[in-house]
């Protein structure tokens, strides 16, 4: 058999143990990466969620060297990867890759950190993982997106688990059979239905916990001569057929090491789903146009797909949680007309039970739009699909209409920028870090030695127990 007969993922775990040379403007986006991800993780310790994972850590986990944000001690890998994974997505605040439409740096990130410090590696290699990791994970969900959204299965708990095993089994050193093996395993893990966002919106970000836990235990399996499917990936019953009706398994290998999965990721601005970002971009935009913050219209109608206005969660009114706030067009577009943002600090129960915002949710309707689902149905399979919107109110007289097609941040023609990301994890640690540490942070990941360890970022972002 030659190497182009054998099974993708052979060839895939040749580029996870020796990718190209990566061009440093890519591995200085890995440190951006980092940080954003690092600020959600941190962000997340003081959530009801956040508090349960941790509490379980504490709890149940086993001594170790590594370290689980937000309580002090060590424990062992797997159990801070569940942990810090599980923060990293709990926000709805972690980048997003419109091409596989997963969150790529919630799995990869936590792993690669905790992996490192494991592994006594050093920051460079943390870097080089997060590059591979995104673009293994990213591959796998372009693989298995279309048709888009047609899937039963949240694509970061499914995927996950590859990003993961790479991320793992580079750090551990495998060599390219094992590797191979590390991805063949993981990949009969893999999980993550989607019913989480109708009635259980709280364990979502566990998926990106347990697509950590599986793919680290993948590498550690495979590092010990355990085998797995090798036609994973291909199989008549592997994984892309398992996933989705028009399985394009030949993408997992396309353009490796010519682009990357990291450049084609965006950061979020809005703690929601990606899904209301064009909304909450229209709302904010005509809010500071009109001032709807204190000439609000009787009635401001958001114009949706069809997709969108048959799936319960994004229409439900009076979230009782976070995890429900971040997926409701109602709750998220009053709050953001209320208070010019919508952050962490809309998803407390203070802000949910804010009588302002109820008051505006009540004039706020989530109607079918004839050319927004003109717009969604001939876009929908681009790589870059963003779920365009439309805002129609009356103020004064006269209507205003306004179409949204490009999020702001989560688009990475329309990116932040260093000092943007910068003020996000700011703003996101506040609650956490006094403001000496989180400097201490920024500087550690943006700038600190290539030939160092991860160790100084994990003992400032550590905590103590709670």
């Amino acid at each position: 058999m030659t190497r182009a007969d054998s099974p993708i993922a052979a060839r895939l775990a040749d580029y996870v143990v020796a990718p190209a040379r990566i061009p440093s403007p890519v591995l200085e986006r890995a440190r951006l990466t980092m940080l954003d991800t690092v600020g959600c993780m941190v962000g997340a310790v003081g959530t009801p969620t956040g508090a349960r994972i941790l509490t379980l850590t504490r709890q149940r986990g086993a001594p170790g060297t590594t370290t689980s944000i937000g309580l002090g001690g060590r424990y062992r890998v797997e159990d801070s990867a569940l942990a810090n994974a599980t923060l990293a997505h709990l926000l709805e605040f972690d980048d997003g890759h419109r091409p596989s439409d997963n969150h790529l740096g919630c799995v990869v990130v936590p792993t690669a950190l905790t992996m490192a410090q494991q592994t006594q590696s050093s920051l460079a290699d943390c870097l080089t993982a997060i590059v591979v990791g995104y673009d293994v994970m990213g591959r796998v969900g372009e693989a298995t997106l279309l048709a888009r959204n047609s899937s039963n299965f949240h694509g970061t708990g499914t995927t996950g688990v590859f990003g993961a095993a790479a991320v793992a089994a580079r750090m551990l050193g495998l060599p390219p059979a094992q590797t191979a093996q590390a991805l063949a395993v993981a990949g009969t893990g893999a999980a993550g239905p989607k019913e989480t966002l109708t009635t259980g919106p709280e364990s979502k970000p566990l998926h990106a916990g347990r697509a950590s836990l599986n793919g680290i235990t993948a590498a550690y399996l495979a590092s010990l001569g355990y085998t797995g499917p090798l036609t994973i990936f291909e199989g008549t019953h592997g994984f892309c057929t398992a996933m989705c009706d028009r399985p394009r398994p030949e993408l997992i290998l396309d353009g490796l090491g010519e682009r990357y999965s990291l450049l084609e990721s965006g950061f979020k601005v809005h703690s929601t789903c990606g899904m209301l970002f064009t909304v909450l971009d229209g709302v904010l935009e005509n809010r500071a146009r009109y001032h709807l913050d204190e000439h609000l219209p009787a009635q401001i109608r958001i114009g949706a797909p069809t997709w969108i206005l048959e799936d319960p969660p994004f229409l439900r009114r009076r979230p009782a949680t976070g995890g429900e706030a971040r997926f409701s067009f109602p709750y998220a577009a009053a709050a953001a007309i209320v208070d010019g943002e919508v952050s962490l600090r809309q998803m407390t129960a203070e802000k949910l039970a804010d009588p302002r915002i109820a008051a505006v949710e009540d004039r706020i309707v989530v109607e079918y739009d004839d050319e927004i689902e003109k717009m969604f149905v001939a876009t929908r399979e681009d790589a870059f699909f963003y779920y365009p919107s439309s805002i129609d109110f009356d103020l004064d007289g006269s209507h205003h209409r306004s179409v949204h097609t490009n999020p702001c941040g989560y688009d990475p023609n329309l990116p932040l920028t260093a000092d943007e990301v910068i003020a996000k994890f700011r703003a996101t640690v506040g609650g956490q870090l006094d403001e000496a540490t989180a400097t201490a942070v920024i500087e550690a990941i943006l700038h600190g030695p290539a030939d160092g360890g991860v160790g100084p970022i994990m003992d400032l972002i550590g905590g103590d127990e709670r």
